[in-house]
């Protein structure tokens, strides 16, 4: 099975996911950066946006090596949140069904979420991260008591069956599994299908395509910048932990400037795609 399978490769196979599927769906980010920025700035958009983008990287990889534990918990909210459903009426039902990727895993597999994020965590030791989520225990049940209670507030059976089969992966698989099933096969190809939709409206494969060659030179630099870093900083570490903690720092370094550059937009109400595509 594929779940038997060394870490190593667990491992390879999470940060090759990430790279060809999770990272092209934030690789459109310059045009909405030059949407939200050039009516404003005109030609200085460019350096206003990737200025911006680049410092708010900065601050969470520094707080990955300065504050580790605010930054763990701050990205984890904020992925919470941003993974969330917005169609629930409560923004706490929205962070606890979007968190459902974290506070399962940390509920019932404590101990290994423990080892990915001591991998994570410069200079993390795994036994200190373990005794902080256990700390964390009696919120967690508090958490899943409230997650099965709104069950039946869901708007469809479709809806409440898809949060209990997406319980049970994480809840059941391994960590470095079930997030790659999540973050790559649902939270990315949705963003990616509903940027194709944005394209091209009449024709989803078009679009899809115009986003794939648009999005592939940034995503590409992202990869190869936190590849690069990676074997830098790899020291004689072996290759799980350096992949782990290359992937999960490089998406949060990403997502961070990513989530507040989209509720900007959405607060604006900008649209990137009236400025053409090329194909």
């Amino acid at each position: 099975m594929v779940f038997d399978l060394p870490p190593t490769v667990l491992a390879t196979c999470l940060a090759v996911l990430i790279a060809v599927v999770g990272m092209p769906h934030g690789g459109l980010d310059h045009m909405f950066g030059r949407a939200l920025f050039h009516p404003s700035c005109g030609r200085l958009w460019p350096a206003v946006f990737f200025s911006s983008y680049l410092a708010a990287a900065a601050v969470v990889i520094a707080g990955w090596f300065m504050l580790p534990a605010f930054t763990v918990v701050m990205f984890f909210l904020i992925s919470a949140w941003h993974f969330g459903d917005d169609t629930h009426v409560s923004q706490l039902a929205n962070i606890v069904q979007g968190g459902m990727v974290i506070w399962i895993p940390l509920l019932f597999r404590p101990t290994e979420v423990a080892e990915v994020l001591a991998c994570v965590i410069p200079g993390g030791v795994a036994a200190s991260v373990a005794s902080g989520i256990a700390l964390t225990k009696p919120l967690l049940w508090a958490v899943g008591v409230f997650f099965v209670g709104n069950l039946g507030a869901e708007r469809t059976i479709d809806a409440a069956g898809r949060k209990v089969a997406f319980a049970l992966v994480f809840a059941g698989l391994p960590t470095l599994v079930s997030f790659p099933l999540y973050f790559c096969g649902w939270h990315s190809t949705r963003e990616l299908a509903e940027l194709s939709r944005q394209a091209d409206p009449n024709h989803a494969w078009r679009g899809l395509r115009r986003v794939a060659i648009a999005a592939a030179p940034m995503a590409l630099l992202a990869t190869v910048i936190t590849a690069l870093v990676a074997w830098v900083f790899s020291g004689e570490r072996t290759l799980e932990p350096v992949l782990v903690q290359a992937v999960f720092l490089g998406l949060s370094a990403v997502a961070v400037p990513h989530i507040l550059l989209h509720v900007a937009v959405r607060l604006r109400g900008v649209n990137p795609f009236p400025v053409r595509i090329e194909s």
